[in-house]
């Protein structure tokens, strides 16, 4: 029996290796399971830290009431001076000035305070109202994540975007943590009336108004406890939209004002009495005292939105900083030539019909006359810098239509295809072009009502002939011509929704545009400015600079333009194409010779392209134009009746505003007159009058040097004859007439299009008869009766002629080079006469190519000698082609594709007679004009094969296929 001893002894061992057992297991438990769950959640504890580090860091930068409402101990001005730095031109400050006070919500009426909450929290729930501290540490934790966030809803998030998170931008966190933390904090540490009171006091209204109070005395100078209903609806309303204010949008601003009125109707908010009460109402608005500058308010508008967009860029509160930061603006405003074109414009635009405009400005003689002009403007930039110079007038409204001011966009496009040079023959003639609607047609007409006729493009591009522009924009496409005049500048035009007549009537743009786009072709395609966002595809990237530089109220530099780094310029087209638009519109000589002797005298005492017209209906007046330094644009709109426009006055008055600042502009700035560099990828070439083509030699045609673009192939001319006269009577010269009344004469021979036209208005055509009583065909002993003068040759020549002496003994062929050959070479062996005196032959001529002259002799029994001549060009190479459809596709759609465009690229070696298009073997039509194409209306889906046949003069013809897939749309 075991002792008391030992059953302790055992009770302790069992005790011993119990406790031994319990620490094994929780060694293995801590081992095995908490261990892992440890290390599990520490990464989710230390990202739950981080999202808590986050939320305080983003929270303690949570700006105070008094930062918003009073920014800082006290509102400070913010100062705009010209570009010298020197003069103040403008001072931005508070609307309420000292009187500014923070203002309670019992200390508006209940429609006030209603207004507000409404159009301010429209939307808001309950749950948007409240802390939500675990929403708040999500977000967070979506923002570590990399996930996108949702906004934040409600007043608080209002708030928090557009008063706090710009004043907390500096502290250099993103804005998506800030937007979180700093709405969050709002609504813990406020209450919803408290957080609407805030909003109340610090939200922006436009026109330096920030709170409602300022609103109220801006708008309709008074206080907001002093407001109506309806003017409640009117002013609250704003903050949504601060630029569709009273002011600024009175439509807009009044609609959304009833709007606001209804929607406090449905909420319970106001009756049916005080609605209609209210709606009855007619509330205008009024300027604040001083809200208009003094000098420049155009441009100072201008640049004060400019700044605000680049402040806004760089993460600050542009509109806030602006009007109450105490910011120093050094703007690009020549104040002297700011005066000068204000006081230039007046004195024209308001000269009376009888008053001759005067030389140079008179601003005391301009306040003495009449208004005759409704409106004027003009903007005035330097072109190597971008900077806007001058602004007069309402240069930025996008309201005037732009006529004459776009046809060197439709030329430059046509540049830019190749489709055209300054060389290429164009018409001034009665044309018509598909009008606005199906059934209409457009016959656009010049100015003076006179017709040129056919006409090399240069001159019609100096002269501004409307029906070439037209012809030209028809041909190459009027919504390309209008995309390159939107990527040069013009922000407002829309290519789709504009006909071929905006040439000359309709269509909206602002002055400021007109002048950034012709400043960009006076840098050779080159823009210089500020860049900004497109405001759509194919839009300008850039702007006029008016801003140079902004410092704070410590004097530090927050942004400074630097107009010769890169960063400030951007390629927009060609050069080449560029420079081409301007040598022509700079060409004197070429307009001379449209409008008269005249109009030769410079516009200006240097090089200077300028563009000059009225709108069609004589109420809008423009004068455009550039040199390598300055772009300037004056436009005026004129009152029904005025002078300026009707047929009585007629230069636009825009013109003498246009000449009289330039030449003031360039002294004052002492810029040396100087011309365009021509591209190194320019050639030039002596080309033909009218035509526009190569000569076949110096004497074929009358020509000109003319410049185009490196690797352009310009074709053989094939529309000027030249033929020997007798001078005394104006008839062919025979073998009758001596050699002192032998005379050459280049005659144009007009296409068959226009050939009617031109017979009409008597134009010089060649004569048909000899220059004799009996007539040359009879009198002449030798007569080849073909092949005919001047005519295209290919791989044979049939040869036939006429010898009327009955003494003829041999005759001879021969041919030499060029028209008038210093070599000649047999054709066969001399031969004799048939008893007919008719001979006729076949001359293989298979490896000729060019121009050759065919001479026949004949000698006679008496030993003299008698020959005939004719000239030929020889084409023994056939053209090349190749057919496309559209773009360049083989597969449409049908319907939506039920036109198809086709286009043929043909070369030859020589010129082009017609080419000939089919499907399925079935000819369609020809086209004898370049470019070459057709338009192929589909019927139906399918397969079709397509064929284009090109020819030229002689017939030689070569072939392009293409298989066309149209599949049901």
């Amino acid at each position: 029996m075991p002792t008391v001893a030992n059953i302790i002894r055992r009770r302790h061992s069992r005790k011993r290796r119990r406790l031994k057992e319990s620490r094994r297991s929780a060694f293995w438990f801590a081992l095995i399971v908490a261990l892992p769950l440890a290390l599990a959640a520490t990464p989710l504890l230390a990202a739950l830290a981080l999202a808590l580090w986050l939320y305080a860091a983003a929270a303690s930068h949570m700006p105070t009431p008094q930062a918003t409402v009073f920014f800082g101990l006290e509102a400070r001005e913010t100062q705009f001076y010209d570009a010298s730095g020197q003069t103040l031109i403008h001072t931005v400050a508070d609307p309420l000035g000292d009187a500014r006070r923070w203002l309670p919500l019992d200390a508006l009426p209940a429609h006030v305070v209603s207004a507000a909450r409404m159009a301010d929290a429209a939307g808001q729930t309950s749950a948007d109202a409240r802390f939500d501290p675990i929403h708040a540490i999500l977000q967070v934790w979506r923002y570590i994540m990399g996930l996108p966030l949702s906004p934040e809803g409600g007043l608080g998030g209002k708030h928090a975007r557009e008063t706090l998170l710009p004043l907390a931008r500096a502290s250099g966190l993103d804005a998506s943590l800030l937007e979180v933390a700093l709405a969050a904090e709002s609504r813990r540490l406020y209450a919803p009336p408290a957080l609407l009171e805030w909003r109340l006091n610090s939200a922006y209204y436009g026109h330096d108004a920030f709170g409602i109070e300022a609103a109220a005395q801006v708008y309709l100078g008074k206080s907001a406890a002093d407001l109506s209903l309806a003017e409640a609806a009117l002013v609250a309303a704003i903050v949504a939209a601060p630029a569709l204010n009273p002011i600024d949008e009175p439509v807009q601003a009044r609609e959304r004002g009833a709007d606001l009125l209804f929607r406090l109707l449905d909420a319970g908010h106001i009756d049916q009495a005080q609605f209609d009460e209210a709606s009855a109402k007619a509330v205008s608005a009024r300027r604040g005292a001083g809200s208009e500058p003094a000098t420049a308010p155009d441009f100072i508008a201008y640049a004060r939105g400019q700044a605000e967009d680049i402040l806004d860029r760089q993460g600050l509160d542009g509109a806030r900083l602006l009007a109450r930061g105490g910011l120093r603006i050094t703007t690009s405003l020549d104040l002297t030539l700011q005066r000068e074109a204000e006081c230039v414009l007046r004195a024209y635009l308001q000269a009376d019909e009888a008053t001759a405009a005067p030389e140079k400005s008179d601003c005391a003689a301009a306040i003495e006359r009449s208004l005759q002009a409704d409106a004027g403007a003009l903007a005035l930039l330097e072109v190597d810098s971008g900077k806007l110079l001058s602004l007069v007038g309402d240069a930025l409204d996008h309201d005037h239509q732009p006529a004459v001011a776009l046809q060197p966009f439709v030329y430059l496009n046509a540049f830019l295809r190749r489709e055209f040079t300054p060389a290429s023959m164009v018409y001034d003639l009665p044309q018509t072009f598909p009008g606005r609607r199906e059934e209409l047609i457009y016959a656009p007409l010049n100015a003076d009502g006179i017709f040129r006729g056919p006409l090399n493009l240069r001159d019609a591009m100096a002269a501004q002939l409307l029906p070439p522009a037209v012809q030209v924009a028809s041909a190459t496409g009027l919504e390309a011509a209008i995309g390159t005049a939107q990527a040069l500048g013009f922000n407002s035009l829309d290519a789709s929704r504009h006909d071929l007549d905006i040439l000359e009537r309709g269509g909206a743009v602002s002055v400021l545009d007109a002048a950034y786009a012709y400043s960009v072709l006076a840098g050779n395609g080159a823009m210089r400015g500020i860049s900004v966002a497109p405001i759509g595809d194919g839009f300008r990237s850039r702007d006029p600079a008016a801003v140079l530089s902004i410092e704070d109220d410590l004097g530090r530099l927050l942004w400074s333009y630097d107009e010769s780094a890169k960063a400030s310029q951007s390629a927009i087209v060609e050069p080449s194409a560029a420079y081409l638009v301007n040598d022509a519109l700079a060409d004197a000589d070429a307009r001379a010779a449209m409008l008269g002797a005249q109009t030769r005298s410079p516009w200006i005492d240097r090089p200077a392209a300028v563009v000059n017209g009225k709108s069609a209906d004589q109420r809008e007046s423009w004068t455009l134009g550039y040199t390598p330094d300055l772009a300037l644009a004056v436009h005026a709109d004129y009152a029904e009746g005025a002078p300026g426009g009707s047929d009585k006055r007629e230069g636009a008055a825009t013109a003498p505003v246009w000449r009289s600042l330039m030449n003031f502009a360039h002294a004052h700035l002492r810029l040396p007159a100087r011309d365009w560099a021509a591209p190194a990828d320019i050639e030039e070439f002596l080309v033909c009058e009218i035509s526009g083509l190569l000569p076949a030699t110096t004497a074929h045609c009358p020509t000109r040097r003319e410049m185009v673009p490196s690797g352009t192939r310009l074709q053989r001319d094939r529309f000027w004859q030249t033929v020997e006269i007798n001078r005394e009577n104006g008839q062919l010269a025979s073998v009758h007439t001596p050699e002192s009344l032998r005379e050459s004469v280049a005659y144009f021979m007009p296409p068959d299009e226009i050939l009617d036209w031109w017979r009409a208005e008597g134009k010089p055509m060649p004569p048909s008869s000899y220059s004799t009583e009996s007539g040359a065909a009879s009198a002449n002993p030798i007569r080849l009766r073909s092949p005919a003068d001047y005519a295209y040759a290919g791989a044979t020549v049939d040869i036939a002629a006429v010898i009327n002496r009955a003494d003829a003994e041999s005759w001879l062929l021969e041919y030499g080079a060029d028209v008038n050959p210093d070599q000649w070479f047999k054709i066969g062996e001399r031969g004799t006469l048939p008893e007919s005196g008719e001979l006729a032959t076949t001359w293989e001529t298979a490896l000729f190519s060019g121009i050759y002259t065919l001479r026949l002799s004949v000698t006679f029994a008496d030993g003299s000698i008698e020959s005939d001549t004719r000239l030929l060009t020889f084409d023994n190479t056939p053209p090349s082609i190749k057919l496309r459809a559209g773009a360049g596709l083989s597969a449409f759609r049908f319907p939506s594709q039920r036109v198809v465009p086709l286009s043929a690229e043909v070369s030859d070696n020589l010129t082009i007679a017609r080419v000939e298009f089919y499907r399925d073997g079935e000819r369609l039509g020809e086209d004898r004009n370049w470019p070459y194409g057709y338009e192929l209306a589909l019927d139906g889906a399918g397969e079709f094969a397509l064929e284009a046949h090109a020819y030229d003069q002689v017939g030689n013809r070569a072939v392009s296929r293409l298989k066309l897939s149209v599949a049901e749309g």
